[in-house]
């Protein structure tokens, strides 16, 4: 079963929670070879029905890392762009013009 969570940071822990983001996603695509490889050895041994069923379990996983590194990306681009405007801000009085 997959959830979807929010977190409440601070923004000098974004920087360690992409990290371990990351790492998650590396473990995940460490875990969808394995599977891969599984698959491949069931299909060599002539089991395509339970090859077929690795297959599948693979799909999902990749799925998830696919998930995972959508909001990694959001998650670097959203911190980047607060990095940036903290080096730059704007006083009320640029606002306006």
């Amino acid at each position: 079963m997959k959830i979807t969570i929010q977190k409440t940071l601070y923004l000098d822990e974004i920087p360690e929670e992409i990290d371990d983001g990351l790492k998650t996603v590396g473990e995940r695509f460490a875990g969808a070879k394995r599977i891969l490889e599984l698959a491949c050895d069931n299909a060599l041994k002539g089991m395509y029905v339970t090859a077929s069923e690795d297959i599948e379990s693979l799909r999902g996983i990749l799925a998830l890392i696919d998930q995972n590194l959508e909001e990694q990306q959001s998650l670097c681009l959203s911190y980047e762009k607060i990095r940036i405007a903290r080096q730059f801000p704007t006083t009320e009085t640029e606002d306006v013009q």
